[in-house]
C-alpha cells in the first residue's frame, strides 16, 4: 500500500490544549495522595456522592467487579454484549471471572432483548450472574430502562460509560443510571487526560469496598509520570491532521489495531493525569458541540445505502459515528478509499468477543450472528473537532463515487 503524506484525520480525538499540558508539567514530580479538585468536580457535575480515580477505564472495571464479588462471593459470571470493546472481556478475565455473552439486537449495539430475557430467566435457577454490563458504545445510549426491566433488582447493573462521558438520556447523565458506573479518560475518549478511569456511585457500601481495594494499589512513580508527559506531548502534536500521517506509517505503533491484553497496569490515577483535567468541563462541552454538529450533518446527509446505528438521536455527541454497510466488501471498499484520502473512516472490532483467539475456547458452539454482522460490516466516521466542512464533503464524495 502506498504511503499517504498530507492532511489525515484520526478516527477519534479529544485534544488537550497546550497550555493545560504545560500547566501539568510540575505534577510530574508530585505524588498521588489527597483528594483533588477534579474528584470534587466530578461529584458535583454528575450528582454522585462518591467518586474514585484510577489509571484507566479497564482498571476501573476490574476494581468494580472485585468489589461486587466480595459482596456476592457465590457469583462469578459477568453478562456483556457479544460485540464490544476488547478491554471489557480483558478486564473481566483480569478480575478472575467468567464471561457470559448475549447477542446484540439486529443493526444495534445494544442487547438482543429476547435473548437477554432468556439468559436472565435461566440464571434465576443457578444464580451465577454477578452483574450485567450495560454499555454505551461509541457514546450511543443503551436502552437502560428496558434492560433494567428485564434484569430486575436482584442482579446488579454496572454502567460502562467509558465512551460516553457527559452524555445524557431523558436528562439523566449516562454513567449514573446504574448501581455503579465508570468513564475512561484515555486518548480519543469523550474527554482525554491521556489515561485515567473514573468510578461513580451513589452507594456508600460500594464506595467503602472500592476504597479498601484502592489502598492496596500502588502509587505511580516519577519515571512513569515523566514518560506519560512525553507521550502526551507527542500525542497532542501527532494527532493533528497535519501530522497524523506520520504515526500512521510506523507499523510498530500498531495504530488501528484491536488488541486483547489482560496484562494492563492497575494504579491510582496519576497526579499528572489529574492536572491534565484542568478546565475539563469547558473542554468536554467544546468536544461535545463539535461532535454533535458532525453527527447532525451525517443524520441529514448519509447515503441511503448506509445505515446509521444511532439514527434519530440528534442530541447525542458520539466519539465515533457507527455506520453499517450492506456487506463486508462494501465496507472494506470505503475504508480503503478513506485510507487513500486520509478521511479517518475505520472498521471497528474485528471479531465478536466469542471469536477472540485467546478466549474463543470458552465459547465453543456459541454463535452470535448479529454481533458477527457488526464486525463484518460496521465502520466509523470521525466526528471530532478536527473535522472540517471540507472533510465532510470529501467523505461524502468518497461514499458516492
Amino acid at each position: 500500500m502506498s504511503i499517504r503524506i498530507g492532511r489525515t484525520l484520526p478516527p477519534t480525538a479529544a485534544p488537550i490544549p497546550l497550555v493545560d499540558v504545560l500547566r501539568a508539567l510540575p505534577s510530574c514530580l508530585m505524588n498521588n495522595s489527597g483528594i483533588c479538585r477534579f474528584e470534587q468536580d466530578i461529584k458535583k457535575e454528575f450528582n454522585q456522592p462518591y467518586c474514585l480515580l484510577v489509571s484507566s477505564g479497564k482498571a476501573a472495571l476490574v476494581l468494580i467487579l472485585k468489589t461486587l464479588q466480595k459482596l456476592y462471593p457465590d457469583r462469578n459470571e459477568v453478562l456483556i454484549p457479544a460485540f464490544t470493546c476488547y478491554s471489557v472481556p480483558a478486564a473481566i478475565k483480569r478480575a478472575g471471572l467468567k464471561i457470559t455473552l448475549c447477542d446484540t439486537g439486529e443493526k444495534s449495539l445494544d442487547f438482543d432483548k429476547k435473548q437477554l430475557k432468556k439468559i436472565i430467566r435461566e440464571d434465576r435457577k443457578k444464580n451465577k450472574i454477578l452483574c450485567v454490563l450495560v454499555t454505551h458504545l461509541f457514546g450511543c445510549p443503551a436502552d437502560f430502562t428496558g434492560i433494567k426491566k428485564i434484569v430486575g433488582s436482584k442482579v446488579p447493573i454496572v454502567e460502562d460509560a467509558a465512551q460516553a462521558m457527559g452524555e445524557a438520556i431523558n436528562n439523566r447523565k449516562l454513567g449514573t443510571l446504574a448501581d455503579i458506573g465508570f468513564f475512561s479518560l484515555g486518548r480519543g475518549k469523550a474527554l482525554s487526560t491521556m489515561g485515567g478511569g473514573v468510578i461513580v456511585t451513589k452507594h456508600k457500601y460500594l464506595r467503602d469496598q472500592l476504597a479498601n481495594l484502592l489502598i492496596e494499589i500502588p502509587i505511580d512513580t516519577a519515571y512513569y509520570r515523566i514518560t506519560l508527559m512525553l507521550k502526551t506531548i507527542l500525542t497532542m502534536l501527532l494527532q493533528r491532521p497535519s501530522f497524523f500521517w506520520m504515526p500512521k506509517v510506523l507499523p510498530f505503533l500498531r495504530l488501528g489495531e484491536t488488541i486483547y491484553d489482560e496484562n494492563f497496569p492497575i494504579r491510582r490515577m496519576s497526579s499528572f493525569n489529574k492536572k491534565l483535567a484542568h478546565n475539563w468541563q469547558k473542554r468536554l462541552k467544546g468536544h461535545q458541540e463539535a461532535r454533535r454538529q458532525n453527527v447532525d450533518y451525517w443524520q441529514d446527509n448519509l447515503p441511503k445505502s448506509l445505515y446509521l446505528i444511532c439514527s434519530g438521536q440528534k442530541a447525542t455527541s458520539l466519539i465515533r459515528l457507527p455506520v453499517l454497510a450492506r456487506s463486508t466488501k462494501e465496507r472494506d471498499r470505503f475504508v480503503l478509499k478513506s485510507e487513500s484520502a486520509g478521511s479517518g473512516i475505520m472498521p471497528t472490532y474485528p471479531t465478536p468477543i466469542s471469536d477472540i483467539p485467546k478466549i474463543a475456547h470458552e465459547f465453543t458452539g456459541q454463535h452470535y450472528p448479529n454481533a458477527k454482522r457488526l464486525t463484518a460490516c460496521l465502520m466509523t466516521f470521525p466526528v471530532h473537532g478536527y473535522v472540517r466542512e471540507s472533510d465532510r464533503k470529501r467523505i461524502q464524495c468518497l461514499l458516492t463515487a
